[in-house]
C-alpha cells in the first residue's frame, strides 16, 4: 500500500495529506489556487479552513513560501479564491 504524500500548511504549520490541502501556486501570472494540484511554478499548501488562509496571509508565510512579494490587492484575491475552493469541496 502506497504512503499519501504529506504537506505542511503555511497557515497552522501542521503536516496533513496532500489531497486535504489547498495549493496556492506561484506562476507568470501570479500567485493563485491551484486546484488540480499540479500546476506547474513554485507551491505552498494551505488548509481549506478560513482561518489557516488567514493565519497564513497575516503572518506573511505565502509570500515567504512562495519567494514573492504579494500586493495587498493579490492577498485579498487569494484569500477569495481560498474561500471559494474550500466552500466548493
Amino acid at each position: 500500500m502506497a504512503r499519501e504524500p504529506e504537506r505542511s500548511c503555511v497557515g497552522c504549520r501542521k503536516r496533513a495529506p496532500k489531497a486535504d490541502l489547498l495549493r496556492i501556486v506561484r506562476s507568470a501570472a501570479g500567485a493563485r489556487v491551484d486546484l488540480t494540484g499540479s500546476a506547474s511554478g513554485r507551491g505552498a499548501y494551505v488548509h481549506r479552513d478560513p482561518t489557516c488562509a488567514d493565519a497564513a496571509v497575516r503572518r506573511g508565510a505565502v509570500a515567504s513560501a512562495l519567494r514573492s512579494g504579494l500586493t495587498q490587492e493579490e492577498l485579498a484575491r487569494l484569500r477569495n479564491e481560498i474561500e471559494e475552493a474550500s466552500q466548493a469541496t
